[in-house]
């Protein structure tokens, strides 16, 4: 599985340096491609990756050789499919297009076209036939410990990215309309409250100012009581005989499936509270308890297990709803919690946005070891 990722995030990264100098030679000034602000092209490693799991079934016997014109078709059908797609979908959720083939000869609608789609089948030789294989001898001998911190990087860089695009978008769109609507109403009201709140605006004032004199007992106070509301929050699911069982299992370096569900929920909790998310708390916390609940030791070597990645958020969810009464909004949570490996359960909400980042910042820090010095509870 790590193999699989890291390779994605290679590829995707020699995407991007590829269609920035060619767009940069093309337009004589320096061009940034790419839908995310960090350097990849998610869509060059989705099609390397198709590439990648063809060797893989090559070299394990469960495929033939393939000719080079065999590849050939394959990555031109395959461009000419995902191009069309990315392009449709990106359109649909921003009303923007990030490339346009309207003037090339042979094109679909702008989104994908005959001529960038053969050179994409000629980029599918050279891949097959150079530079995978290379790559998988060097990561069939890589450390495994290296390929786990490596993947474990990659995604969580890669999630963080896509939420700041994504945010940034969206926000972008809602803040020029609220700015164009509500201009007005919002003056109005600050005005009101200005006058009609003055004595209460002036105690806050000095109550601030006095607490303000004693920043260390004032940090304390605010930890304790943080710490206080989330014991209370997931001392129900600790008490619970289904939850304890993840204790029996380690999840990452040495930290069991409970220890991490516990930190993913208590980092969850942190996130929300310190950048006023205003998420539901409850069911922020809960399904962050619950995220985990597949009961099973992943790091068998069994076949089923190598697909762990892509099937345990649904494992957990069911046993999530068969034990316990969570809402629509927690069992959402649940199972987008492992994207964008699982790429179809895109985070759609508050909680499930802070429980994706933060089962991917708790990975890491329990990976490499270092859970207490950096936040974590267990």
């Amino acid at each position: 599985m790590n193999r699989y990722v890291v390779a994605f995030f290679l590829f995707s990264f020699l995407g991007w340096v590829w269609e920035s100098i060619y767009c940069t030679l093309r337009d004589k000034k320096w061009a940034n491609r790419g839908f995310l602000y960090g350097p990849v092209c998610p869509i060059y490693g989705f099609g390397s990756l198709a590439c990648f799991l063809m060797h893989d079934l090559t070299e394990k016997g469960y495929l033939p050789e393939p000719s080079w014109w065999v590849v050939f078709l394959l990555g031109f059908a395959t461009s000419m499919i995902l191009e069309y797609f990315t392009s449709w979908l990106l359109e649909k959720l921003f009303n923007a297009r990030w490339w346009d083939y309207s003037t090339l000869p042979l094109n679909l609608k702008g989104r994908s076209s005959m001529p960038t789609s053969v050179a994409f089948g000629v980029g599918a030789i050279v891949l097959m036939k150079g530079l995978i294989p290379a790559l998988y001898l060097f990561l069939e001998k890589a450390p495994k410990p290296m390929l786990d911190a490596f993947s474990l990087l990659f995604v969580a860089l890669l999630s963080i990215d896509t939420a700041l695009t994504v945010s940034s978008l969206t926000n972008f769109q809602k803040q020029v309309t609220a700015i164009e609507e509500g201009f007005q109403n919002r003056m109005t009201n600050i005005v009101d409250k200005l006058f009609g709140y003055k004595e209460n605006l002036y105690n806050k004032s000095v109550q601030r100012i006095r607490i303000f004199k004693f920043p260390g007992h004032r940090n304390r106070i605010a930890r304790q009581l943080r710490e206080q509301r989330f014991e209370e929050l997931v001392r129900e699911y600790f008490e619970h005989e289904i939850v304890l069982q993840m204790d029996k299992y380690i999840q990452h370096g040495n930290t069991t499936t409970l220890e991490h569900c516990e930190n993913v929920a208590w980092i969850s909790y942190l996130i929300n509270q310190k950048l006023n998310l205003n998420a539901d708390e409850k069911a922020l916390v809960e399904a962050a308890i619950l995220h985990d609940l597949f009961l099973y030791d992943w790091h068998e070597e069994d076949s089923e297990r190598k697909l762990h990645g892509f099937h345990h958020a649904e494992i957990a969810c069911n046993n999530a709803v068969k034990y316990f009464n969570i809402s629509e909004k927690e069992r959402h949570a649940i199972r987008s919690h492992m994207w964008p490996l699982n790429i179809t359960r895109i985070p759609k909400n508050k909680e499930a946005l802070i429980i994706c980042i933060a089962d991917k910042y708790c990975a890491l820090v329990e990976t490499i070891r270092l859970n207490k010095r950096l936040g974590l509870r267990k």
